[in-house]
Parts: structure tokens; C-alpha cells; sequence
């Protein structure tokens, strides 16, 4: 009960701090296993970050958000952190998640247990947020201040069947998952670390430049959203993913981000 009462507390002080932030929405920023921050949600919606990460694991019916197995009980879970939070914002900002802004924010959840028991589970979960997801009925888009991105291997195959679907997936730039529809597919990504050994220091060499812009053009190409994992978070790397068109980084540094971000596009 003592622990129910401190989350309540929490949650209180967090959106009343939310709701008196004036955001500067930062297009490119994603916020790297948000759930770690000191102020889970809260932080990424104070330095303007659309897009969130989530790890999730199914236990005892409940979904609960950590990147482990260990002491599942005692962790909240993806309703408690993020989609009951989200709601009351959603609500005291009369439809948005930003207030006075209508950008969508994308909840990217990431499953870390069994991927088709856990589907199945955020799938009844997310049936009870329709009034704040978007989400599809056949072929016509409920549009909601929300858009929930799976990854993490996802049941793809059974996601792209469902008649009324309430995610879309996150996929992998050089695999065959570029050939699924662009509404089921809306983001490409990759782990920098897999193609790039530049973190930062002097000139990106030129081959690891060119690997970088055949990357995000045959993301373009594909009409996918491209985001690089892994990614070392230095001003150098931010700023040479944003110039050859990443759409979305993996930051966590999520200050620093915002000040690079600012002091950046008064520049340009």
C-alpha cells in the first residue's frame, strides 16, 4: 500500500511539472530505455523528446517495464509509468501530449519476453487506450496523440493480419522487413556499432560516410524513418547523423541532447 501511495505521489508532482514546462519539441530525439531516467516519461516530455523507448516483460499478467528478469514483483508496470500518466496529460492538455503542440508521441515498446504471449498481452492492454492510441480499423487510421511502435521481434506475420491493429513495428534497415507496408512499418533501425567505428574523433573516414548515407537513403527510399541504436552520445555523432538526414537518435543524455539540439538549429 506504501508503495502504491508513493507512485500516486509521484505521478502527481510529475505532471504538475509537466503541465508548467514550455516544450520545444526536439524532431530527431529518442529517448533510450526512458524507464531508467530519474523521472521516468517526465524527463523525455521536459526536454522535448517525441519518442520513448520501453522494455517489457510479461509476468503474472502483468506487463512490467525493466530491461531484466529480476525482482519483476516489485517493478511498475507499462500502464502505472506510461499509459495512465499519458492519459491525465492527454486530458489536462485537451488532446495532446505536448501542451498547446500536436505532435505525436511514440511510445516504442520493447519485448524482452516470449514475443507472441507478450504481443498478445499489450494487445488487450492497448484495447483500453483507444481514446489516446492511434490505431486501425482495416484500412482506416483512428489517429491518436499516441502511436505504439513494437520492437524487439514482434510477431510481425500476426500483427499484419489483425483486421483491427492496434501498433505498428519497428523494423531493420538491410533485412527483408523493408518490403512490409510502410503504416505497419513507419521506422527502419540499426545498431551504429554494427556498421561504424567513428565515435567521434576527427573526420568520419569516407568509407564508413558513404556506408552511412546508403543507410538512410534506402531507408528514405523505402518512405521509412530512419533511427540509429548504440550510437555514441557525442556532439560530433549527433551532428554528423542529423546532416546526412537520421531522422531519429538514440540519446541518453537527454539535457544534453536538448542543448546541443537548440544551440544547433540557432545556428543554422
Amino acid at each position: 500500500m506504501h508503495s502504491v501511495f508513493v507512485l500516486c505521489l509521484i505521478i502527481f508532482l510529475n505532471i504538475s511539472i509537466v503541465q508548467a514546462q514550455d516544450f520545444f519539441i526536439l524532431p530527431n530525439g529518442h529517448s533510450h530505455n526512458d524507464y531508467t531516467r530519474e523521472k521516468p516519461l517526465y524527463d523525455a516530455l521536459k526536454y522535448g523528446f517525441p519518442s520513448i523507448e520501453a522494455d517489457v516483460f510479461l509476468f503474472d499478467n502483468r506487463m512490467v517495464v525493466t530491461h531484466d528478469e529480476t525482482k519483476l514483483i516489485e517493478k511498475p508496470t507499462l500502464e502505472e509509468l506510461y499509459l495512465n500518466p499519458l492519459r491525465k496529460i492527454i486530458a489536462e492538455n485537451d488532446g495532446t501530449v505536448f501542451k498547446n503542440d500536436s505532435t505525436q508521441l511514440i511510445l516504442m515498446v520493447d519485448l524482452k519476453s516470449d514475443k507472441t504471449t507478450t504481443y498478445i498481452g499489450l494487445k488487450k492492454i492497448f484495447s483500453n487506450y483507444l481514446d489516446i492510441i492511434e490505431w486501425y480499423d482495416h484500412d482506416t487510421v483512428k489517429w491518436g496523440p499516441i502511436k505504439i511502435l513494437l520492437t524487439g521481434g514482434p510477431p510481425i506475420e500476426r500483427i499484419e493480419k489483425e483486421e483491427v491493429r492496434f501498433v505498428s513495428v519497428d523494423g531493420a534497415i538491410d533485412q527483408w522487413s523493408m518490403n512490409y507496408p510502410l503504416n505497419l512499418m513507419p521506422r527502419a533501425s540499426t545498431n551504429y556499432r554494427d556498421y561504424f567505428k567513428w565515435y567521434g574523433k576527427g573526420d568520419m573516414p569516407q568509407t564508413e560516410e558513404q556506408e552511412l548515407k546508403r543507410l538512410i537513403s534506402k531507408a528514405h527510399q523505402a518512405g521509412r524513418k530512419v533511427r540509429f541504436w548504440a550510437c555514441p552520445n557525442t556532439i560530433e555523432v549527433w551532428e554528423k547523423l542529423l546532416d546526412e538526414g537520421a531522422d531519429w537518435i538514440n540519446v541518453d543524455d537527454l539535457k544534453g541532447f536538448n542543448e546541443f539540439y537548440i544551440k544547433r538549429i540557432g545556428q543554422h
